[in-house]
């Protein structure tokens, strides 16, 4: 019994060896050999880049509690540092909070490649595992950035804003009915100081996407210097205030240091502020080397023909590798704010369009509208408003 089971044995290991030897006769690598033990990279994680970005929003009483839960919800972005204040007789802080970062997956490395002397075999199955490789790895970034929306809108969802969080517009919330102290400078103020707080914590990480959400009941008020320094600037009024009294506004703002302010009326809606908001969270802002002011006639969105002169000098300095240029819209025409800003954004998109019919890529141009404003970086592009294209190009500065 002892000897048949060594010689079965014997026998079984010999198949083994003839199976090998036919392996290699067809060109296909024993699973023993080096060439068919790859070494496999380590798991790695994907995730979503999203830069921290900060908001702060300024409540007397003239928005509700609702209006601003739908609000912070539909402009909610992973990484974001959030606070929401009560301005007038006694300022405090409603909402200080900070959404989850983006989610991150684990995937399984990349497959190694066959060692030398690999046969054709082994670098179809090669190719093949890379191929369901990169089908692992797209399906864990659409896994991330699902479990980054989910995790960030139940984040917003949950926020406790209290229910007198707007107050109500009549009495503007205080008691009593008394009148608030609250005005646009006020709320500057108050908003700047929990800005900077935000910046700090964070180590400056935000960078230029700091937004400033301001409900003001009015724009009365001196605004410090320098006390917008790198902020986004959207006011919200409660009524509609004159063309010549919100472009000074926002000459205001920035000489304070925004680097935008917009100021609307009554007459925005909650997507078009969230748009604004959505915009500011994300923007870039570079430092201004070279600029040009393009000219618009009327209430038109098209370029008037002496635009040509303005923008084609500007044209090899953007075509430099690393070139990027800010195209700023301005509108001072009669109708409401949202449609002046609507026309600003429509005159900077015009101008975009004629730099990438010359070869810019849209990759180097960030559109910006302004609103109802004369005032650029550089003064006034135009009695009715107009673009002002200020470009960064290495070499140029």
């Amino acid at each position: 019994m002892s000897t048949q089971k060594i010689t079965s044995w014997s026998l079984r290991a010999a198949g083994a060896a003839g199976l090998t030897t036919v392996m290699a006769a067809c060109g296909i690598a024993s699973p023993s050999s080096p060439a068919a033990r790859p070494q496999t990279r380590p798991p790695f994680t994907v995730t979503e880049h999203v830069a921290p970005s900060a908001l702060v929003t300024v409540t007397g009483g003239t928005v509700t509690a609702q209006a601003l839960s739908g609000l912070v919800f539909a402009t909610a972005r992973p990484s974001e540092d959030l606070a929401i204040l009560r301005a007038g007789m006694r300022p405090h802080a409603l909402i200080g909070s900070s959404s989850p970062a983006p989610a991150a997956i684990t995937v399984p490395g990349r497959p190694g490649a066959p060692g030398p002397g690999a046969t054709p075999y082994l670098w179809a199955l090669y190719r093949k595992n890379v191929k369901i490789w990169h089908a692992k790895v797209s399906a864990g970034k659409q896994e991330a950035a699902a479990r980054t929306r989910a995790a960030t809108s139940a984040w917003a969802r949950g926020l406790p804003i209290p229910p007198t969080a707007g107050g109500t517009s009549s009495a503007w919330g205080y008691p009593g009915g008394l009148a608030s102290p609250d005005n646009l400078a006020a709320e500057c103020n108050l908003a700047a100081g929990a800005m900077t707080g935000l910046d700090q914590e964070a180590a400056g990480r935000f960078g230029d996407r700091r937004v400033m959400l301001l409900y003001a009941p009015n724009l009365n008020g001196t605004l410090r210097e320098d006390e917008l320094t790198g902020d986004d600037v959207i006011v919200i009024l409660p009524y509609v205030p004159s063309a010549a009294r919100a472009s000074t506004a926002q000459a205001k703002l920035l000489d304070a240091g925004a680097v935008r302010a917009t100021v609307l009326g009554p007459e925005v809606t909650p997507a078009q502020i969230a748009q604004l908001v959505r915009a500011g969270l994300s923007q870039k802002v570079i430092t201004e080397t070279l600029s040009g002011s393009v000219p618009f006639a009327g209430r038109s969105p098209a370029m008037l023909p002496r635009a040509a002169r303005v923008l084609t000098p500007l044209l090899p300095a953007l075509r430099r590798p690393g070139a990027v240029a800010v195209v700023n819209g301005y509108a001072y025409t009669a109708g409401s704010l949202w449609r002046n800003y609507k026309l600003s954004l429509a005159r900077a998109a015009a101008v975009a369009s004629y730099l990438e019919n010359h070869g810019i890529p849209a990759s180097s141009l960030i559109v910006v509208g302004h609103g109802i404003s004369r005032v650029g970086a550089h003064g006034s592009p135009g009695a009715n408003g107009g673009v002002l294209v200020v470009v960064e190009a290495p070499g140029t500065a």
